[in-house]
């Protein structure tokens, strides 16, 4: 089988932003994955690993604002596989992005 030979796999942008992509695609088998490009690294989702994930960077969007100079505050977010972080500014424009993607 070559390239050619490969079925189209529809995708669909669901938010971007300057620094951050979120797409979707539909998968020959029917499924929805779902994939956020976080600069040179793409993370990749099923659906239910998507609404989990969605929900807990939600959750943490409601905690408290920090204390202290914005500057020197980042933001961790722990998942099974392995850490997110971010500056204040980076998780901005990042909650803005999965808040589009909803």
């Amino acid at each position: 089988m070559n390239d050619n030979d490969l079925p189209e796999i529809p995708v669909e942008t669901l938010a971007e932003t300057e620094n951050y992509v979120v797409w979707s695609a539909e998968e020959p088998d029917g499924e929805t994955t779902y994939h956020v490009e976080l600069g040179p690294v793409t993370v990749h989702f099923f659906g239910e690993e998507w609404e989990d994930f969605t929900d807990q960077i939600f959750e943490a969007g409601r905690e408290p604002e920090m204390e202290g100079d914005e500057d020197e505050q980042s933001i961790e977010v722990e998942l099974d596989w392995g850490s997110l972080y971010f500056t204040r500014e980076e998780w901005q424009e990042f909650f803005s992005l999965i808040e589009q993607a909803g």
